[in-house]
This record gives structure tokens, C-alpha cells and sequence, in this order.
């Protein structure tokens, strides 16, 4: 392991319902089972980066022992956690319903990772000087562009997970290097729905200086350079939860860049550990 990763982002409580059925609108529908476990898009994008490089997190908590729980978490998985600060607000939660099929529904509240700072970021940032910044969209827009501003400067990589799909600036898609999304955040940022995937990638190429649309089964496409390239996926015998899958594959992608991994080699590799994890339960992870 050489390079180093930061990863700006999201911390949060996951309360997991496993469902029979997603409820209609106005239906109650009986639980099958709960858990609590640690996650986030930062944090689950942390631990997965830390599998193959070093890797720091920069985020915030609660002084809660929701937030002592997620800080212990992400440690353990080998992450340094200086930059993961405990503030007044609690620690964010996501709401997560489970179907037998793996599939799932989230609902965030950020909470806590909404208090973070522009200048808290890049003072950490700085302090680090990371190769590879990975960030997400559970945490401020401004802190996001702040992180993509000091990438710039500092000649870090910086990597956007576009994720929850929202409004962003032109300028942020553009200095993305690569954009990791996928098919329903690119036809929610390109506007065009029934293309293929390639299409998309092909698409968001000219806004980005690369792009990665991961497509399920159907493996990634990566578009860089003029040309798109596919990344096979791996075949899954039975998925078991597919929470954090996304998450996982931007942040093996984001740890094997840090080390000089080509970016197709990098996606082909974070489809294998995709698929590797949605066949197990979270806390088997």
C-alpha cells in the first residue's frame, strides 16, 4: 500500500428493517427483523479503501454513542480517524428497508454530517495530502466544492460519487476524475433514460474528465480519453443484501488509483468486491 485516500463524507447509524414487501403509500406492512450497524456513504467508502491503500476519514459525528460506535467502526477496518470529528448535533441515521431479494430503500437524515465545514475539510485535507480525495453528496454541497477546490490545488485525484442524485454545479461534474454514478444518477444528470449505459458514460464524458456508470449485473462503463471501455462484473449466486454496493465499489476504485492502478483495472477489481459483499449480511462484512 503506497498511496493514500482521503475520504470526505458521511457517517451514519444504519437502522436495517428486513421487510417481506416494500409498503404501498399508506400501508403498514410487519418487520421480519432490525439491526443497527455502522455506515454512510463516507464511512462504508472508507473501509472498503482501506482493503487496498491507506486511507483517512474526514467527516463529522455526534457526541453520542452512535458516534463513539461509527468511530470505533471505521478504525477497526484499519482507517485513520483523526479527521472524523464529534459534534453537538447527533449522529446521522439512515433508514433502510430490507426485501428477501437484497434490494433495499434508504432514507438519510445527515444530522451531524451536515455541521461540517468548508475550512474544517481542507484543514484536515491539508494536514494529510492525500493523493486520492473520494466525497460523496450526504454532507453540504460547499463542502464538496471546497474539496474539489483544494484537489486542484494540492494535484490530488479527486473522485465524485454523485450520490444521493441532487442538482449540482457544472464546474464540480467537470472536475471529477472520474465521476462514479450509477444508471440512475446519470439519467438523472443527463436527462436521457432508456439509453444504455455505455451511452451514458459516453454522455457524461464530455462534462467530466472521466466517468465511471456502474450498471449491476451488467458490470461498469468506464469512458475516458474518447473511448469507453467495459468492466465485466462478476456473477452473483445469491444476493443478500445490496446496501453499500455502490459505496464499496467507489472506494476500492478510489484505493487502487491511489496505488497506480489503471482506471478500468481499478473498476474491474471493485466489481469483484461489489459482488463480493452483497452475498453476505452486514455484519458478516
Amino acid at each position: 500500500m503506497t498511496g493514500l485516500v482521503a475520504v470526505v463524507g458521511s457517517a451514519n447509524l444504519d437502522i436495517v428493517l428486513s421487510v417481506p414487501r416494500r409498503p404501498l403509500a399508506g400501508e403498514t406492512v410487519l418487520g421480519t427483523g432490525y439491526t443497527e450497524t455502522p455506515g454512510g456513504k463516507g464511512a462504508n467508502q472508507a473501509i472498503a479503501a482501506a482493503r487496498v491503500a491507506r486511507c483517512a476519514m474526514i467527516g463529522r459525528v455526534g457526541s453520542d454513542p452512535a458516534g463513539a460506535r461509527l468511530i470505533d467502526a471505521v478504525a477497526g477496518a484499519g482507517v485513520d480517524t483523526d479527521g472524523l470529528e464529534r459534534g453537538e448535533q447527533p449522529t446521522g441515521r439512515a433508514i433502510i428497508t430490507l426485501t428477501p431479494d437484497g434490494e433495499n430503500s434508504i432514507v438519510v437524515l445527515p444530522l451531524a454530517n451536515s455541521t461540517m465545514d468548508e475550512l474544517t475539510a481542507m484543514a484536515h485535507l491539508e494536514r494529510r495530502r492525500p493523493d486520492v480525495v473520494l466525497t460523496q453528496l450526504e454532507i453540504r454541497l460547499a463542502v464538496v466544492e471546497a474539496v474539489a477546490r483544494w484537489s486542484a490545488r494540492a494535484g490530488a485525484r479527486f473522485l465524485l460519487n454523485p450520490s444521493p442524485a441532487v442538482p449540482i454545479p457544472p464546474a464540480l461534474v467537470a472536475a471529477a476524475d472520474p465521476l462514479i454514478l450509477n444508471v440512475g444518477e446519470a439519467v438523472a444528470l443527463t436527462g436521457r433514460d432508456r439509453v444504455p449505459p455505455s451511452t451514458l458514460a459516453r454522455l457524461l464524458a464530455d462534462r467530466a474528465r472521466s466517468v465511471v456508470v456502474t450498471a449491476g449485473a451488467d458490470g461498469a462503463y468506464v469512458a475516458q480519453a474518447g473511448a469507453v471501455a467495459h468492466a465485466e462484473a462478476v456473477t452473483v449466486a445469491r444476493a443478500v443484501d445490496t446496501t453499500g454496493a455502490g459505496d464499496v465499489f467507489a472506494g476500492t476504485v478510489a484505493g487502487h488509483l491511489a496505488n497506480g492502478v489503471s482506471l478500468v483495472e481499478a473498476s474491474r477489481r471493485a466489481n469483484a468486491e461489489a459482488a463480493r459483499i452483497v452475498q453476505l449480511h452486514r455484519a458478516d462484512r
